[in-house]
């Protein structure tokens, strides 16, 4: 009898649905978007941003703009590409709601740096914007 309810449990606690996935930290918001742009590895991305973020590269006086399906489309055409180039990120603001961070990718003859921004959606965290620029 104790072996049949034993059974029973961990049946229904292995069919119970797991949401950790959907619950990203602000650690693992930029972490998912530093593997997907620097070494093209696309697990967690689609969670971590928002969608309704927005995307916006300078180059020049040009400013390019992207939603959300754009840059996945974007970071799925060079998945599995490592970049070369050195890799520094800074915090620029941290608080219990919102999170600025300061990637700067460095290549032998021009620099780029995104300025990401992600805000906390209830216990998880999504990007909601980057501002990307190129030196």
């Amino acid at each position: 009898m104790m072996g049949l309810s034993l059974l029973i449990i961990c049946g229904i606690v292995n069919a119970a649905p797991k949401t950790t996935h959907d619950n990203i930290g602000k650690a693992e918001v930029v972490s998912a978007y530093l593997n997907a742009v620097v070494h093209g590895k696309l697990n967690g991305i689609e969670n971590a941003i928002d969608d309704d973020a927005q995307f916006n590269i300078v180059r020049g006086n040009n400013v390019n703009s992207m939603n959300k399906d754009q840059l996945l489309a974007s970071l799925k055409s060079n998945e599995n590409i490592e970049q070369e180039c050195k890799c520094t990120d800074t915090a620029v603001q941290e608080d219990d709601d919102t999170i600025v961070h300061k990637v700067e990718m460095k290549y032998s003859d021009f620099t780029r740096t995104d300025l990401i921004t992600a805000q906390r959606e209830g216990k998880s965290w999504k990007i909601i914007r980057v501002n990307t620029t190129y030196n």
